[in-house]
Parts: structure tokens; sequence; C-alpha cells
């Protein structure tokens, strides 16, 4: 064997046992946990000032109630950790614990999970909410409820109460955090991924896109009965290709410019079926991490 031969002998067997530690400490890497919340922020919890309306209003829930679960983790091999949890909270009281899943192999996971309806498995998980509540969504199919009024200078203070039938996956998370795919779970620690519920959905001004939307409540206002309640059945009433106000005039905004609302793709033709249809994705990964919807 001359020298050439052994160094490149020498070589390969310095690699070979390179690579013989790195599998075995590849064995031995600690798995973590993952620890999930939900929360609506400060939209839910504080409500959302009128510095964000187009039109001078301001919102404050006083109940947010999500129907939600099937948090689902999905490795890069399709490796897959599930929690079968559902339960109905009220985001508005506060952030919610949601799932915990232990010994998840450290790493990139995907993240989906599904805004259902309530069903016989789905919990009650934070004390906030009634099993009358609860037997009301899952007879009326929704996934969301919620209730609180709207104010502005001038105005008669209005009240709001309606459920979304929303029943849809939420796969493939865009990490809000810091614009990656999913999570990171840390070897031998804590990845805490919190389901952000957007509120301001609700008044979004256009459909499938969250750029250059506005927010707007004039023409939610316009459909408030004579008790000043904005109810889905009033709002079903006001037509996107022609909104009015409470007048009956054509709805314009404070520059005399009609108000239009833009539905994008989507087959919606009056109010209520815009908003159930802007509230369909307001379900985000940490803030504002987009998730792919699946119905």
């Amino acid at each position: 064997m001359n020298a050439r031969q052994r160094q490149s002998r020498k070589w390969w067997c310095v690699a070979l046992a390179a690579w013989s530690l790195a599998g075995t400490a590849c064995d031995n890497v600690a798995p973590g946990d993952v620890q999930v919340t939900m929360s609506g922020g400060d939209g839910t919890q504080r409500g959302l000032p009128d510095t964000l309306f187009q039109d001078g209003w301001s919102v404050q829930f006083t109940r947010y109630l999500v129907s939600l679960g099937d948090v689902t983790l999905t490795s890069a091999s399709g490796e897959v950790r599930a929690s079968d949890r559902h339960v109905l909270v009220d985001i508005q009281k506060g952030d919610i614990p949601l799932v915990d899943l232990s010994g998840v192999p450290a790493g990139r996971w995907d993240v989906g999970f599904r805004v259902s309806p309530p069903e016989a498995r789905t919990e009650l998980a934070d004390g906030q909410v009634s099993a009358e509540d609860l037997a009301m969504m899952r007879e009326a199919g929704f996934s969301y409820f919620v209730e609180g009024h709207a104010t502005k200078q001038n105005e008669p203070v209005l009240r709001f109460r309606m459920g979304f039938p929303v029943n849809a996956l939420m796969q493939n998370c865009i990490n809000g955090a810091d614009g990656t795919q999913g999570i990171v779970v840390p070897e031998g620690s804590v990845a805490r991924p919190e389901i952000t519920i957007h509120a301001e959905h609700m008044f979004y001004d256009r459909l499938g896109t969250h750029q250059g939307v506005q927010l707007r409540f004039e023409a939610i206002a316009a459909t408030a009965n004579a008790d000043n309640v904005i109810t889905p059945e009033g709002l079903a009433t006001q037509q996107l290709t022609d909104l009015r106000d409470r007048d009956g005039n054509e709805l314009r905004d404070s520059q005399g410019q009609p108000v239009v609302y833009l539905p994008g793709a989507f087959d919606v033709r009056t109010l209520q079926e815009f908003i159930t249809q802007s509230v369909v994705d307001q379900a985000h990964l940490n803030g504002g991490g987009v998730c792919t919807v699946v119905k």
C-alpha cells in the first residue's frame, strides 16, 4: 500500500467514525413538548378602536365564543402527532390553554387545526361558556358566536349578537413570528405556538386578501333594528350591490364616495354572506401567520 492509499484509507476511517458518532447523537436527541394556546389578543379582549375604522366607529366585544380543535402536527417525513380535543371557549375573557403534546421529536412540524361547530365530544374548557351556549351553537351550526356593542360620536350605541356557521380545516400555517412554515420543536424544551383569532376580519371590506383591506362598520350599522340591535337577519337585507344607510339612501363615505365591498372570487350577495366568508380564515398561527383553508 503506497502513501496515497494509506492517506485515503485514513480519511475514510475518520469520516466513518464521524458519521457513526453523528448517528449516535441523532438517536439520543431529546424530544420536546408542544403547548398550544388560543388567543384573540387585544381585538377580542379590549376591542377595536375608532382609529382602525374608516368611518369612525369603535367596537367592543362582551363575548367571543370559538369552537375549535383537532390540532395536528405533521413532519416532513409524514409523521403525525395529533390531539382529538375539541373545545368551546370564550376568548374575550383571555387566552386559553388548548392542547399539550409531549414527547414530540425535535425539528420542524407543519401545524393544522379545525374550526367547526360543537359536537358531542366538545369540551367547555374555560369555565366561561355554558352548556346552553354549547347546545345553541351546536343546533345552529355555529363555530363562532359574538356579542358586543359599537359606538360612534353622535350616534346611538348599537348592540350586536350573531353567529357564523364556519367549518374549515386550517392547514400549512405560516408562523407569524418569523414567517417560516409551521413550528420548530426544540430539543428537550417546549414550543408554545398560539392560534390567534383576528376579530377585525368581521369588518373587512374585501375578500380573498389581507392586503389593502379597510375596516368599515357603517353598512353594518345601517341594518340595526328599531331597538338598535344588529342581527344576522338584518345583515342579510343589505345587498352588496346596493348598500344603503339607515335612512334608505345610497351609502357613501365621509368624502361622498359610494361605499364598496369587494367580494373577489366568492359568490356572496349580502353583507351577512360577506361577513361569514370573511371570518372563515380569521384563525392564524402566532399572530399574523396565514393558514390554507380546506373546507
